[in-house]
């Protein structure tokens, strides 16, 4: 009985009623209307998709968003989109200090970039960075100047003779202090090995320099003007005192100053941050083959019988202080320099113009140093 009325009502679900004329279908239980029409519904303000437009954002929020989006592009294949960006960035540099970081890591390989006109535009940029924000690149040096000295020793002459003009003159001029006292002696080698010269007097180096130099394609006389110019402006921070400092403000001569007691000034801070190592208290020095030859003939190589330094030991200095720059160039840098500057004078021109400028300025070291010609 049961399963008699269980079977009729299944099949009332299958029988199809008969409507009344004027009379619509009942509609089933789970019926939705769709017969309403839709509008689109703007909140701005309450957005959630994170757009670089979005009105959302701060300023400091989208400052972030766009200097990001625009140096993940430094990489691109198309050197005018590289040269754009750098254009970008600099024409919105941002007003947060953090972003600078980013910028700086970013286009710094572009040093040796293939491109000339995008390490043009770079130039410009690290100038606007450093008057934006003074002391940047001293944060971001050792980054900078291993790419620069990349430069000076490349392959490609292109970016060997321009690359190294523009990107250290920036250094120099913004950032001079902090360089001479950290990378005074690899830059000079770096100057020595792009000009073509030697440190050594023997016939196998100067073989070396000249083969080298003929199958990198050398310098060009233009090419040299530029190098000599900045190869003075270099020295000139390097062996004469600033009277200021980075931040403008005047160096103060503690063995000039009043003070409590006349050694009080061996007992502060110093100025510089490893002011023993020219002691070399902890180096571990061999002695070569060719050292204990020039110990027999003048004195030690080492700098231990008569204070001078040699080639070998430019590994261990540090030339933090003006005294050390000074004697290691008067040891080591000054007699090959002035050999060969006496070569570009008989040249003529701009560049022996330059290398008589620069021989001037080594002419005001001797002086100032008691050297004798």
């Amino acid at each position: 009985m049961g399963s008699k009325r269980k079977k009729t009502e299944k099949q009332k679900d299958f029988v199809k009623k008969k409507l009344k004329v004027g009379k619509t279908a009942a509609k089933p239980d789970n019926h939705t209307d769709t017969s309403f029409s839709s509008r689109a519904i703007s909140l701005p303000n309450q957005s959630l998709n994170r757009k670089q437009t979005s009105d959302s954002l701060d300023d400091k929020k989208r400052e972030e968003v766009d200097i990001t989006h625009h140096l993940s592009l430094v990489k691109h294949h198309a050197s005018t989109t590289r040269k754009e960006v750098l254009s970008y960035v600099e024409q919105h540099l941002p007003s947060n200090p953090s972003l600078y970081k980013n910028i700086i890591t970013s286009c710094v390989p572009l040093i040796v970039d293939s491109s000339q006109s995008v390490r043009n535009q770079l130039s410009s940029l690290l100038i606007a960075c450093a008057k934006n924000k003074p002391g940047l690149l001293d944060l971001h040096l050792k980054s900078i100047i291993l790419f620069i000295h990349s430069a000076m020793t490349h392959i490609q002459p292109d970016i060997r003779n321009s690359s190294s003009v523009k990107f250290l003159a920036v250094l120099v001029d913004y950032s001079g202090s902090s360089l001479v006292r950290s990378y005074f002696i690899k830059t000079l080698k770096s100057f020595f090995t792009l000009l073509a010269w030697t440190l050594d007097d023997n016939k196998k180096s100067i073989s070396l320099a000249i083969t080298t130099s003929s199958a990198t394609g050398g310098s060009t006389k233009k090419a040299r003007i530029g190098h000599l110019l900045v190869l003075r402006k270099f020295l000139a921070v390097a062996l004469f005192p600033n009277d200021e400092d980075l931040n403008g403000s005047k160096v103060i001569d503690i063995s000039n100053t009043c003070m409590i007691h006349p050694l009080s000034g061996k007992y502060l801070i110093p100025s510089s941050s490893r002011p023993y190592a020219p002691l070399k208290l902890f180096a571990k020095e061999m002695k070569t083959k060719s050292s204990s030859t020039q110990n027999t003939t003048n004195s030690s190589s080492t700098g231990i019988d008569d204070g001078s330094f040699s080639l070998h030991d430019l590994s261990t200095l540090s030339t933090e202080d003006l005294e050390t720059r000074r004697k290691v160039f008067n040891d080591v840098f000054l007699k090959p320099m002035v050999k060969n500057l006496n070569n570009f004078i008989k040249e003529g021109g701009e560049v022996g113009r330059e290398a008589n400028s620069i021989l001037a300025l080594i002419e005001k070291l001797k002086a100032e140093t008691k050297i004798e010609k």
